[in-house]
C-alpha cells in the first residue's frame, strides 16, 4: 500500500469515526447551508444536546470542525448560512425561549442573543436573505405562524403573524405548554394569559 493512500484510508476512518461518535439524532429544520465562499457548513445535532458544526470545501471535503455544548434545558433547531460566510444557529429552551448564535467562517462562536420565553410559541427555522438579515419562524400551538426579521448583528426588528386557517397545519411538532410572556414580547406574539395552549 503506498504512503498517500494509506494517509487516504487514514483519513476516511477518522472521519468516519468521528461521524459515528456526533450521532446526529433527530434531524430538525435546516441543517446545512453554503456560505458565498462555496463552503458548506452542516450542523450535526448529538443525542444529549451538544453540536458539531462542520465545514466542508467546494469538493465536500471535510475541512474542519468546532463542538459545542451540550447546554441544559437548550436543543438545537437548525442553521443558515449568509453571504457573510457566518453560520447562524438557532437553539430552542425548553422554557419557550431562544438563543440566535452567529459563528464566523471558522466555526468559532461570535455573539449571540436570547429572547423569550414566549407563552405559546414554538421556533421552527431560521433562514437568511442576500443582506444578511435572518427570518426566524416560530409556530403557535393554536395554529398561529409569526416570522420575524433580525438584522445581521441577530437584533430583532419586527414580525407579522398569519392564520389561524381551518384546515392548514403550520408546523409538525407538538404542542407544548410554555410559561407565561415576559413584557418584551413583540406585540404581534401577545397572546391572553388567561387562554392556554392545548394540552
Amino acid at each position: 500500500m503506498t504512503r498517500s493512500l494509506l494517509k487516504k484510508c487514514l483519513f476516511t476512518a477518522a472521519v468516519t469515526v468521528i461521524a459515528a461518535a456526533v450521532n446526529p439524532g433527530m434531524v430538525f429544520a435546516q441543517t446545512s447551508g453554503v456560505g458565498s465562499d462555496g463552503y458548506t457548513r452542516i450542523l450535526w445535532r448529538g443525542t444529549d444536546g451538544e453540536i458539531s458544526l462542520w465545514k466542508l470545501d467546494g469538493n465536500l471535503n471535510y475541512v474542519g470542525s468546532h463542538a459545542y455544548g451540550p447546554y441544559d434545558g437548550w436543543i438545537p433547531i437548525a442553521i443558515t448560512v449568509g453571504q457573510d460566510n457566518y453560520t447562524r444557529v438557532l437553539w430552542k429552551n425548553t422554557q419557550g425561549a431562544i438563543s440566535l448564535w452567529n459563528v464566523d467562517p471558522n466555526l468559532n462562536l461570535a455573539y449571540s442573543r436570547v429572547y423569550g420565553p414566549y407563552y405559546g410559541w414554538i421556533p421552527e427555522s431560521i433562514s437568511i436573505d442576500d443582506n444578511n438579515n435572518s427570518r426566524v419562524s416560530w409556530r403557535e400551538t393554536r395554529g398561529y405562524v409569526s416570522v420575524w426579521y433580525v438584522d445581521s448583528a441577530l437584533n430583532y426588528l419586527f414580525s407579522r403573524v398569519y392564520g389561524p386557517y381551518f384546515g392548514w397545519d403550520p408546523g409538525a411538532a407538538a404542542a407544548k405548554k410554555h410559561a407565561p410572556a415576559p413584557n418584551d414580547t413583540p406585540a404581534e406574539m401577545s397572546r391572553p394569559k388567561d387562554k392556554p395552549a392545548p394540552e
